[in-house]
């Protein structure tokens, strides 16, 4: 079984002599030690190369911050399981690790190991045997002293890069709290901690990442919380409201949820009809004091709901207004897409009904008719990828999302199309992602590009390639970037249906092989020219230029040379965001202003 140790680093060169020089020294040499330093300036690379002979891998470049580095060395790993041990911390003696094997070897395999905390300053945190929920929230284990499985992180998501301070707390209660994993007590210590590192340090910052991990772990839970809490905060005329109150009313629902979830599932189907009553409840009693503009998102799936709000945003702070995210009470705003049923439009006693769709409607098999017209008779603004000529609709494809913000400048979106010509060393043929071909276009497509050379497909369709999981942890744009080619035809047809497909391939340095509503899908934004169309009908052109292009690179170079965009692509797209901010910010000003917003400068 071997072992991943990561150290990473910034600006702390003694520390981090001090920590490789615990790791090379081990007696146990069954591992492979990966350093990844972020553009130190203070000496640590020369510390890096002065041990590099007992290195497997080191790269010293900008990061993002700790954990964008600590997923750096995770992608690089190639052991069984991972350790983290920052740059200041060190394992305890030379014979740690073997320690740690000899006891790990007879015992019950788990995805994690973990042992008690030592500080630097000599306290000693304990860790219970049989970890729990409750305590985890509590007391957080400590990566350094922790034996993670790789495989975790390409199954169930690296770390939280949005946190500066409390991922690996959040990794663990979702390890834990969502996926069950194994977690096993060992008695060999591994680590000392450094107590000055910035991990160790509590301050307003690390309270408010607190917070936020136990509204990303707990869920609904943590609403319910928040609302108990947002009255006591009225009633007590309270000036704050303390982390302690909240992980006091979550552990006690923590206790409560295992205690139902344990018994029937009869039971535990209750419990969560329990759960949204106690939320439905919390959010009545809340607008009682709390006079914020309520925003809610219904059968929205997976669509970030940043972008619709921004714009809102603006609106409010113009007029001195704030907002409020709820799920489930009388909402003034409310936005609505395709994943569940179209009643909810109509029940929904909203003033101000937004829906948006990034699929196609039109296609009977999936949605049998039920957004016809993409709801425009049923709400104050309907957002789609459709050309309809109706007042309360705009077209607003879906791509839109995936790689721009609505308050995107001239330069930005400029800036963003330049990414699209970074250059990749192409060393593989061609790739389908995809995880059905309910239209049998891909299967055409896929067996005529065969007889080329093999084509890779990393997902559930014609699933033959592990290495988009394995070694990407799904991330489709990277693993991309080894193809020449990327088969990427639209789900189905119908006019301007555009999904963000075409533009993965682009952003990766692919060239499409494209089948879609138009050969020009997206006019005066991308350059048809960098398309491979595919006509069932008549495939021998197609393949040809497949075969040039693969086979002789000075053609191949030549054709990538072509621009991937049009010279009007930026102002484009800047009027296709400037429109969809407009049109929200009207929509919304006209539904709320004689009830809601009347008196302001809206």
């Amino acid at each position: 079984m071997k072992l991943s140790i990561i150290t990473i680093n910034l600006n702390n060169a003694s520390g981090l002599d001090k920590t490789i020089q615990s790791v090379i020294n081990q007696t146990f040499k069954d591992f492979e030690y990966i350093v990844i330093d972020g553009n130190s300036t203070d000496g640590s690379v020369e510390v890096i190369k002065k041990h590099s002979s007992g290195i497997n891998y080191w790269v010293s470049e900008p990061d993002t911050g700790i954990y964008n580095a600590m997923n750096k060395g995770i992608r690089k790993a190639q052991g069984d399981y991972c350790l983290f041990l920052n740059s200041g911390d060190w394992l305890i003696s030379s014979t740690t690790l073997q320690d740690v094997f000899n006891e790990i070897n007879n015992i019950i395999p788990a995805d994690v190991f973990y042992s008690n905390r030592i500080n630097s300053d000599g306290t000693i945190y304990t860790i219970p045997n049989n970890l729990s929920v409750n305590f985890l929230v509590q007391k957080p284990l400590s990566h350094q002293n922790s034996l993670i499985k790789r495989t975790l992180f390409y199954e169930h998501g690296f770390y939280n890069e949005d946190l500066y301070l409390a991922s690996d707390w959040e990794f663990f209660l979702y390890e834990l709290w969502k996926y069950k994993s194994v977690f096993h007590h060992i008695k060999t210590n591994i680590s000392i901690f450094d107590i000055h590192g910035i991990g160790s340090k509590n301050t307003p910052e690390r309270y408010a990442e607190n917070i936020t991990v136990i509204q990303n772990v707990f869920n609904e839970l943590s609403d319910i919380i928040a609302g108990f809490i947002y009255y006591k905060y009225y009633v007590d005329n309270s000036k704050t409201i303390e982390l302690q109150e909240k992980t006091k009313l979550l552990l006690f629902l923590i206790r409560l949820h295992n205690f139902f979830i344990s018994r029937t599932k009869k039971v535990a189907k209750f419990f969560n009809i329990f759960n949204i009553l106690c939320l439905f409840l919390c959010e009545i009693i809340t607008s009682i004091f709390d006079k914020r503009i309520r925003i809610c998102f219904t059968n929205f799936g997976d669509i970030p709901h940043d972008f619709f709000i921004n714009p809102i945003k603006k609106t409010f702070e113009s007029g001195h207004h704030s907002y409020k995210v709820v799920k489930y009470y009388n909402p003034h705003i409310h936005f609505f897409s395709v994943f569940g049923k179209t009643k909810k439009i109509k029940y929904s006693k909203s003033r101000c009904k937004i829906f948006f769709s990034g699929e196609n409607v039109n296609n009977k098999v999936f949605y049998n008719g039920e957004y016809k017209g993409n709801c425009t008779d049923n709400v104050s603004l309907s957002l789609g990828f459709d050309y309809l000529d109706a007042e309360n609709y705009l077209r607003f494809p879906l791509w839109l999302l995936y790689y721009f913000s609505s308050d995107n400048s001239k330069d930005k979106i400029k800036k963003t199309l330049n990414q699209f010509k970074k250059h990749y060393q192409k060393t593989k043929f061609c790739s389908l992602v995809a995880s059905h071909d309910r239209s049998g276009i891909r299967t055409k497509i896929y067996n005529e590009i065969s007889k080329i050379a093999p084509v890779d497909c990393p997902s559930a369709f014609l699933y033959n390639d592990d290495t988009l999981h394995k070694q990407y942890a799904d991330n489709k744009a990277v693993y991309l970037q080894q193809y020449k080619f990327n088969i990427c035809p639209e789900n189905s047809i119908s006019s301007g249906y555009v999904t963000e497909k075409l533009f993965q391939s682009l952003y990766s340095g692919c060239i499409p092989i494209y089948n879609g509503w138009s050969k020009n899908p997206e006019p005066d934004i991308i350059n048809p020219n960098i398309i491979l169309w595919y006509d069932e009908n008549d495939t021998a052109l197609l393949m040809n230029e497949i075969k040039k292009l693969y086979l002789d690179d000075k053609y191949y170079h030549s054709f990538m040379k072509q621009p991937f965009f049009c010279d009007t692509a930026v102002d484009k797209i800047y009027t296709m965001l400037q429109q969809f901010t407009e049109k929200m910010q009207y929509t919304i000003k006209e539904t709320l202003k004689n009830k809601i917003l009347k008196g302001t400068n809206l």
